[in-house]
């Protein structure tokens, strides 16, 4: 009877909807959730529970209400008893997940400051920060929360899996712009060692039923080894770049066979762009398709950057035609993606449209991010363009403001 009573308990439905949410089985998550909740409605954890589902089955308007609803109760409970570390962890771990996370950090400050050692305070403070305008300063800051966190919990393994996103960020020239002179490259390097020691860490100790979390550092460490075998080009050591490439392959693999459905998703998507740039163009054509088809019907504005990286593959393997209709269609889904515009540009370059092609890369210059190589490979694109259609003045200021902005040849 004991035992029966036990297993009736809030928490320990609470703790089924957790399994079974792990598990992928979403309707039946959602069902000891709400379980737990009739036992324990005032539970703001036990609502997050089914927050994350729903936000795992696509349902992001009902899930946003349920984190709201969850919120006003965190919020109770912190301001009945301001010590109450717990309802302080919630409330940032909720307004996280809303992306209010100025308020998410200070949530977290304040339960470190009720209890020191909180390790996944720590983590969490560490955890999906919100870059400022120094992003370096903003990624240490964050290195330097998940370290608290490992140093009071060494086997912490999803603590370990941000700690490897964090040192990956570091270690990209596109973000720590001293990275990018040759002199500093090999730091970069030992940069992305440390990222692929950090993931390596997080998968031996992430338990094997958390599918989602390992496939989370699976993927990360797919990100790291791309970034890395990136460098290596640019440093010339192309054997070494392929072998790194080949890595992330595997990588992505282990994503996807972990959790097809969401990491999956990623992982198909950093697959199929590792696979053109090993050349294998086929086996990338039939990555994105996969991609495409599994995406869910709400996601239609990501869908049209898959199709717009799709369409550069297309143009690799000279279906320039194939490639435009690709891109158009992207463009008709989302006219502001600067991916799209920029392969667009690719395309018409190829199919010798110059005129059209450097109206869509002056969109792609118009839409681009200013940090990132996007904006810079498509003022080189509109150099071409020019170019070839007997505009040299223009062409050099196009190339000089590619190269200003860190365009390699």
């Amino acid at each position: 009877m004991a035992v029966a009573a036990q297993e009736s308990t809030a928490d320990s439905w609470y703790q089924k909807g957790l399994k079974l949410m792990e598990d992928e089985t979403y309707e039946d998550a959602l069902i000891a959730f709400n379980k737990a909740i009739e036992m324990d409605p005032e539970n703001a954890s036990i609502w997050m529970g089914k927050g994350d589902t729903l936000v795992r089955m696509g349902d992001y308007n009902e899930s946003q209400k349920i984190y709201e609803k969850s919120l006003e109760m965190a919020d109770k409970t912190t301001r009945a008893n301001p010590q109450d570390a717990r309802g302080w962890f919630v409330q940032g771990e909720l307004l996280q997940k809303q992306s209010k996370y100025d308020e998410a950090i200070k949530a977290f400050d304040k339960a470190i400051e009720a209890n020191p050692k909180y390790a996944e305070a720590w983590y969490r403070k560490g955890a999906w920060v919100q870059p400022k305008q120094d992003i370096v300063k903003t990624l240490e800051e964050s290195l330097e929360a998940l370290n608290k966190a490992i140093e009071l919990n060494p086997e912490y393994g999803v603590a370990w899996s941000e700690k490897g996103y964090v040192l990956s960020s570091l270690a990209d020239p596109n973000i720590d712009h001293v990275l990018s002179s040759p002199a500093n490259l090999n730091a970069g390097l030992e940069r992305y060692n440390e990222s692929l020691e950090a993931f390596d860490r997080a998968i031996e100790l992430i338990p094997a039923e958390s599918k989602n979390s390992l496939a989370l550092a699976w993927d990360g460490k797919a990100l790291a080894l791309v970034g890395m075998g990136n460098m290596l080009k640019d440093m010339n050591r192309q054997e070494e770049a392929s072998e790194r490439y080949e890595e992330a392959v595997n990588a992505c693999d282990k994503a996807i066979e972990l959790d097809p459905n969401f990491t999956g998703l990623e992982a198909r998507l950093i697959k199929a762009g590792i696979l053109s740039e090993l050349g294998r163009y086929n086996e990338s054509l039939a990555t994105y398709d996969e991609v495409i088809k599994s995406m869910p019907a709400d996601s239609a504005i990501f869908n049209a950057t898959i199709m717009a990286d799709k369409g550069s593959v297309l143009v690799k393997i000279g279906e320039y035609e194939e490639a435009l209709t690709t891109i158009n269609a992207a463009l008709e889904i989302d006219p502001t993606n600067p991916i799209a515009w920029k392969n667009k540009g690719e395309a018409l370059n190829y199919t010798g449209r110059y005129e059209e092609a450097v109206s869509a890369y002056d969109k792609a210059v118009e839409l681009s991010p200013e940090l990132g190589l996007l904006k810079a490979s498509s003022w080189q694109g509109k150099g071409d363009a020019l170019k070839a259609s007997g505009r040299q003045v223009e062409a050099a200021a196009a190339f000089a403001k590619a190269k200003e902005l860190g365009y390699k040849a």
